[in-house]
């Protein structure tokens, strides 16, 4: 174990001449940046696989140039620095404002982290940021899921939902409400009324902290007349 630690801790620079050595810790990012970035494509997250892949690779490669500054002109810390700024802007576009409140906090804390760790890859310490990317990983999922039964567990609801097909635009917008909050369940039954308008019956089950938010989104979408909860 300790072995372990100490080797995890161990920079990489000066076991491999250049340019194997850049090589392999760019390749490093873009595994770390994988690991990450397949979590949040399987959400469908806006920043996903390519763009966590080109965070890590990009901070690593910016780490790897700032040691050719360190010298008495130069300072390789201010490179870090100026990663850590400009990855704030990166995160700040992935967070939404909206009267209902705010949403890709998550998604901008994991550019964030992404970035911290291809720092570390460029700084040498690949597996280190190998094992932080596992780390971070696991709070994405593990945490989750233990965030769903344990602050709140699932709730089952029935709904009535009045909406205009739209040449079935309406029910692609409610399939990917429904991923997003990851809605379970299904529709008891589809009416379709002289006017064109669809009543639908839905048996849902989702996270119960989520559950008015759900239903305020899902009113709010394009095309839904009138939802009633039923009892």
């Amino acid at each position: 174990m300790n072995y372990l630690i100490e080797l995890t801790a161990h920079t990489m620079r000066g076991w491999l001449p250049s340019p194997w050595l850049e090589v392999l810790l760019g390749l490093t990012s873009v595994v770390c940046g994988a690991i990450l970035g397949a979590e949040r494509e399987r959400h469908e997250k806006p920043a996903g696989l390519r763009t966590l892949i080109l965070v890590c690779l990009g901070s690593t490669v910016f780490t790897i140039i700032s040691f050719v500054f360190t010298s008495n002109s130069g300072d390789s810390g201010r490179v870090a620095a100026q990663i850590v700024t400009g990855i704030g802007f990166l995160g700040a576009g992935a967070i939404l404002h909206s009267h209902k409140g705010v949403s890709g906090m998550t998604t901008a804390a994991t550019i964030w982290v992404t970035a911290a760790i291809g720092i570390t890859v460029g700084a040498g310490y690949a597996l280190a940021g190998l094992g932080t990317s596992l780390l971070v990983r696991i709070v994405l999922v593990a945490v989750l899921k233990w965030e769903i039964h344990h602050l709140g567990g699932i709730q089952s609801v029935g709904i009535e939902l009045a909406f205009d097909p739209d040449h079935g635009k309406t029910r692609i917008r409610m399939e990917r409400l429904r991923e997003e909050f990851r809605v379970t369940g299904q529709a008891s039954s589809y009416e379709k009324l002289p006017d064109g308008i669809v009543r639908a019956h839905l048996d849902l089950r989702l996270p119960r902290r989520h559950l008015r938010e759900f239903l305020d989104e899902l009113a709010s979408l394009p095309g839904v007349h009138s939802i009633h909860e039923r009892e």
